[in-house]
């Protein structure tokens, strides 16, 4: 089913702007402004991507960016207007008629909620609950005792292991793995490297995002836990026993050791990682390839590795890169003192 055009007087208030130009013209997609194409609208925030803009263009853009003769909605944040036109034209997340598929298998002890979708070949074992409007894409995996709270997404290849909960409205993207077994290893005289068992449990909070093959391990004992509203980007590994506060971000590529803990509104950028037993304080940022090794007081932002004060990674760095040039001079020195050694003997 299609998604019903707006026109741009629909759109200025929706997204509480001024309109520009022709409000009966009838929007029906979002195309970048360099290349716009006949019924769209193109969002442009940043004033150095302005002179890329075609002539031609409708925008979504900040007060006062439209020309005279031009078309569009101008609102004070361009990019959350966005957000709200693209929650409009996300076919992908248009409810469908809730069904359950015929090659789906349901343990008669699980309790479905209403208007719940379960896909082709999903597999939902013993005592398992899902709230109402749930979705289960094809071939997902719920082990036993697992609970789903209510309008939760669960896409397809999910594996969601044993005691696992999540809580409402939370997405998990393909392939993602939630309470699987953690890496638990110790020598032993006799065994070499003796298996530790992982009996605890995963929690997922309400609101959150996991993305595509990110996996988070469940307790060894006890559990781990993603507090409210935090976002999981993909191939994200989190570690057994971890505690993840509200609202953090993290990011493709990063991993969380065994009982490491970011507090509230943490940011881990891209390939970064924290140790075992860390702790990093509220709203942290760790920048890309960050290692945080050690406890991080809140507030902070910290970069290398060891992590430390960015700005301090950054004199590192830039001393770092005058190396070869003071070497250089160094041999140069030497040279030269050599020399006027020779002339005095």
């Amino acid at each position: 089913m299609g998604i019903e055009g707006l026109t741009l007087a629909k759109i200025s208030e929706m997204v509480g702007g001024t309109l520009k130009g022709d409000g009966d013209r009838v929007v029906t997609s979002i195309t970048s402004p360099e290349a716009p194409c006949p019924g769209s609208i193109s969002p442009l925030w940043e004033k150095k991507l302005e002179q890329d803009a075609d002539p031609e263009a409708v925008l979504l853009t900040k007060e006062g960016w439209i020309r005279e003769d031009g078309e569009g909605v101008e609102v004070e944040d361009p990019r959350r207007a966005l957000v709200t036109l693209l929650e409009y034209f996300d076919t992908e997340r248009t409810a469908e008629l809730p069904e359950i598929h015929e090659t789906a298998v349901i343990s008669e002890s699980a309790v479905i909620g209403e208007k719940v979708t379960i896909g082709p070949g999903c597999v939902v074992s013993a005592h398992c609950r899902i709230g109402d409007g749930c979705l289960l894409a094809g071939n997902v995996w719920l082990g036993k005792h697992v609970s789903v709270g209510e309008n939760t997404q669960i896409e397809p290849g999910v594996v969601i292991y044993d005691r696992s909960s999540l809580g409402r409205n939370c997405i998990v993207h393909a392939n993602a793995v939630v309470g699987c077994e953690g890496f638990g290893f110790m020598p032993d005289a006799e065994k070499g490297l003796l298996r530790i068992p992982q009996i605890g449990t995963a929690v997922i909070e309400d609101d959150v995002e996991i993305g595509v093959c990110s996996s988070i391990d469940r307790g060894t004992f006890g559990e781990t836990r993603i507090s409210k509203g935090t976002k999981i980007d993909s191939h994200v590994k989190i570690a057994h026993n971890c505690t993840v506060g509200e609202y953090c971000i993290i990011v493709a590529q990063t991993g969380l050791a065994g009982s490491s803990t970011l507090g509230n509104g943490v940011t881990m950028a891209a390939q970064s990682g924290v140790g075992n037993h860390a702790k990093v304080g509220d709203g942290v940022i760790a920048a890309g390839r960050a290692g945080i090794t050690d406890d991080i007081s809140p507030g902070s932002v910290v970069s290398g590795f060891p992590a430390i004060d960015h700005k301090a990674d950054l004199r590192q760095t830039a001393a770092l890169r005058q190396l070869p040039d003071l070497v250089k001079n160094v041999k140069r020195i030497e040279k030269k003192l050599g020399e006027l050694k020779q002339e005095k003997e």
